[in-house]
């Protein structure tokens, strides 16, 4: 339930039952109020030895009028803080020292600008795109909210009826790496592709799977990622591809078995910690077309490279 400030009439009714002799708690019950409420009130509106209904409500409405009363920020300021943070990638603490404004008021202007479809997060220290709050999960309903959630995608798409359904994944190396392996799974077929990522950002990873994708784009119906911030900024791959994406419950790895379970396959080429800056284009395309070339009981014994051929003519070459 929201907090409601105390109103006019409020005040005018404590103090008149003030005057009567009542006690707070009397008070709060008659107001439905918290008798912290009422303590707050006198503490910050009252003058310590009586309370006036008027002039508490004076003070209250003063003090409310200056609490978003920031001094004006020049144009020049902004630009100059904008060049410090994208092309220096300084912190907004760092740029409070260089110019006259404060570091909270940076972290609101660098949000209010993610929100807007800026890819400011990547020059963030967190890579936050909003305030993490310890007891909210703002941050992860931020993320769901660009995408439509897992109960909404298609039946064909959960049955496997058709070609056209993929599910998504970064596989990590190790942890000093900013190189990652991009995995895309489609759900029918089978196939695996893969590609490698010089930066985890989510602009680099989205752009990474347009092209990865782009031989099947006329078959691109939905997209199943997990809920990480590397699929979030994932608008322009949807208006240049057409496909609908579908984001997981968060800590929920099995709702994209399909990718989770493949990663356990190409974890037996590519063994956690190993080094991906040094992943080469020839050894990756030599693991992806192993694991395209194995037959699949599920596929009548085919291999998910002759279904993927079968159901959408597209043919991959090795």
């Amino acid at each position: 339930m929201a907090y409601r400030h105390l109103t006019v009439d409020e005040r005018t009714r404590i103090d008149c039952l003030l005057q009567a002799g009542a006690l707070l708690r009397q008070i709060a019950f008659n107001l439905k109020r918290s008798v912290s409420t009422l303590y707050r009130e006198l503490a910050r509106n009252g003058d310590g030895r009586a309370y006036d209904a008027a002039s508490a409500h004076a003070k209250a409405h003063r003090r409310a009028s200056q609490a978003n009363a920031h001094p004006r920020i020049a144009a020049r300021v902004w630009r100059q803080a904008r060049r410090y943070l994208t092309r220096l990638d300084m912190s907004p603490a760092q740029i409070a020292l260089r110019l006259p404004i404060s570091h909270e008021r940076l972290y609101r202007w660098i949000y209010r600008q993610i929100a807007q479809g800026y890819a400011w997060d990547r020059h963030l220290r967190s890579g936050r795109c909003d305030r993490q709050h310890r007891r909210s999960r703002r941050l992860a309903e931020a993320r769901r909210s660009r995408a439509a959630p897992l109960s909404q995608r298609p039946e064909a798409a959960n049955r496997r009826l058709e070609f056209g359904h993929w599910e998504a994944d970064l596989l990590l190396g190790r942890k000093d790496c900013a190189a990652a392996v991009l995995v895309a799974k489609e759900r029918k077929s089978r196939l695996t592709l893969l590609t490698k990522v010089a930066h985890r950002d989510s602009d680099t990873v989205m752009r990474a799977l347009t092209v990865l994708l782009r031989p099947f784009r006329d078959h691109l119906k939905t997209l199943t990622t997990d809920n990480g911030m590397e699929f979030f900024h994932h608008a322009a791959f949807v208006r240049q591809t057409g496909c609908r994406m579908h984001v997981c419950e968060p800590h929920s790895p099995w709702q994209r078995g399909q990718v989770e379970g493949e990663n356990k396959n190409i974890r037996q080429y590519l063994p956690k910690g190993f080094n991906v800056d040094r992943l080469s284009r020839k050894r990756l395309r030599t693991v992806e077309r192993k694991l395209n070339l194995r037959p699949k009981r599920v596929l009548n014994n085919l291999n998910p490279l002759e279904a993927a051929i079968r159901l959408s003519g597209v043919a991959l070459r090795y």
